[in-house]
């Protein structure tokens, strides 16, 4: 069996994706609620269900949910799915003593039996007061096309919250949200440019702005268009 505590996030989450840095902003009525479902858990079982397209923002929140769950000495872990479902059913053994579980990309679990069976009945273990539960997938619970009626019910369960995804301009304020709060300058007519020359993946941007970081301190030179340009060889 595997120990769910290997495969815990605590020392590789981003330290920038936060409530604070999220495009949605720190206001937001899913940040607020993610917020009060981690101070609430005491009192009743918490259960969250974000569901959007690519970009929409949905993995960020787990980190930050993780984040903030660390922040208040509450024990937790993120699954992402896509990356441990080919490790089958014994992923999500052992984790009913965490305080808090997040799992990324649920609808992967869509078809696969001894994995929807699985996640019911982790469910079911983990429905108590004291535990905060927040999952994401690309499209309401419903319209997962998920074989097991049970498992369907219990993702309706939650609060719900259609998440859309980001526009180029939502992308760009969120690079240069994201670069500030490195302490870098990084000018709108800059973050355009990278959404017009580069893939607008938000993923594949931020691991660009890491490298344009390190490029920017290594040469003590601030982010310029010409700057951009010769360190990304565009």
């Amino acid at each position: 069996m595997l120990d769910p505590m290997q495969l815990a996030l605590p020392v590789t989450l981003p330290d920038d994706e936060t409530f604070t840095s999220y495009f949605g902003g720190e206001k937001s009525l899913e940040v607020t609620h993610l917020k009060k479902a981690l101070s609430d858990i005491q009192s009743d079982f918490q259960f969250t269900y974000l569901c959007g397209l690519a970009d929409s923002g949905k993995s960020h929140l787990l980190y930050a949910t993780c984040i903030h769950a660390q922040e208040l000495g509450l024990s937790t872990i993120l699954l992402s799915l896509r990356e441990v479902i080919k490790f089958g059913p014994d992923v999500l053994e052992g984790l009913d003593a965490l305080d808090v579980v997040c799992i990324d990309d649920v609808h992967l679990v869509a078809g696969n039996d001894a994995m929807e069976k699985a996640l019911f009945n982790f469910f079911n273990r983990f429905n108590e007061a004291g535990k905060c539960l927040v999952m994401t997938a690309d499209l309401l619970p419903n319209m997962l096309n998920i074989e097991l009626p049970d498992l369907e019910s219990r993702l309706a369960w939650g609060t719900t919250f259609q998440i859309r995804s980001m526009s180029d301009d939502d992308k760009a304020e969120a690079l240069v949200k994201r670069a500030h709060m490195r302490g870098l300058e990084l000018s709108d007519e800059c973050a355009r440019f990278l959404l017009t020359r580069l893939s607008r993946d938000m993923r594949a941007l931020l691991d660009v702005l890491d490298k344009l970081d390190h490029a920017s301190m290594a040469a003590q030179r601030k982010l310029t268009i010409p700057f951009i340009k010769a360190t990304l060889k565009l």
